[in-house]
């Protein structure tokens, strides 16, 4: 785990479903909880013994292990603890056997997967390929043929989460193969990269960073057939300790994981009047977005929203 602390700017966002509306700009002391370790002690107290500067609202740590479920607002030594997010930190146990993983499936979803796998080589003319790079040539080479595949992807136009376009990042990544520390994935039709994973590794724990796909194979589930590929590999080579899905939870982090960690991302901002405004706000409009968000939801219009939103994103 990262034990410093990083002075940032943190952006509080105040969303209605998928709409920023605004954001408000924190200057915080932050922590980010880097690598899950299912083994180790969980803190109760997470008051931190340093000093702030004027210009520092608080502190921040991210994906804070938590015994168990806490309040979202208290009061604790003249601070406002706000956790506006808790969350199940999905892992893999990769000390386990490929075949003893497979087990943890029921046999429909194994044959669902083994289908979406052959119905895409049908697609492909039989010439669907997985590609796995490790080396600072072969990782070079995975950046520039997934960097302009991250470009058609959802996740970098929606959401902002692609592959960097940066030197720093290209430099780290050079960085990180000279010490075996990387990998990226790329599922192929033929001669055509249709989706791909890059993951870093921290202390034998392989983290879940950028991932993407080409919009036109959604229906394809490339997706779901990359993730079994890359974590078929990752038994095979048996070299890390954990596959860790990292901050947040989904359906498809559930499915793939052997078991999870409760977090949370845990502000302790200074008590005055203007924090406490701020704070008040966004718990009311995170209850509005997810009220309206069920409410989308009921009347079938969510996935159309985003999907015409995704469409309108190419």
């Amino acid at each position: 785990m990262n034990n410093q602390w990083l002075s940032q700017n943190v952006s509080l966002k105040y969303m209605l479903s998928d709409i920023t509306l605004f954001v408000k700009t924190l200057r915080l002391r932050v922590k980010q909880f880097e690598v899950i370790d299912p083994d180790a002690p969980v803190a109760e107290k997470w008051m931190p013994p340093l000093e702030l500067e004027n210009d520092e609202h608080g502190f921040l740590l991210r994906s804070q292990p938590l015994a168990e479920k806490q309040p979202m607002q208290s009061f604790k030594d003249g601070f406002i603890c706000y956790v506006p997010a808790q969350f199940d930190r999905c892992y893999i146990d990769l000390s386990l056997s490929f075949d003893e993983y497979k087990k943890k499936f029921s046999s429909k979803t194994r044959s669902t997967i083994r289908r979406k796998t052959r119905k895409f080589n049908d697609y492909c003319n039989q010439s669907m390929r997985f590609e796995v790079y490790k080396s600072v040539d072969e990782l070079c080479t995975f950046y520039q043929l997934a960097r302009p595949l991250s470009q058609k992807t959802y996740q970098e136009k929606l959401l902002d989460a692609g592959l960097p376009d940066s030197d720093m990042f290209r430099q780290e990544i050079k960085d990180k193969a000279q010490l075996d520390q990387a990998r990226g994935y790329l599922l192929w039709n033929g001669n055509i990269p249709v989706a791909y994973m890059f993951c870093p590794v921290h202390d034998e724990v392989m983290l879940y960073q950028y991932l993407g796909f080409d919009p036109e194979y959604k229906q394809l589930s490339v997706g779901t057939i990359l993730h079994w590929f890359v974590f078929e590999d990752l038994f095979r080579e048996s070299k890390f300790r954990f596959f860790d899905f990292t901050e947040g939870t989904s359906e498809h982090k559930q499915m793939f994981s052997t078991g999870s960690i409760l977090c949370g991302n845990i502000f302790l901002l200074k008590n005055t009047f203007s924090m406490r405004f701020w704070v008040q706000c966004h718990i009311l409009t995170e209850a509005f977005s997810k009220n309206f968000g069920k409410l989308l939801d009921k009347l079938g219009l969510k996935t159309k929203i985003k999907n015409i939103i995704r469409f309108r994103s190419r």
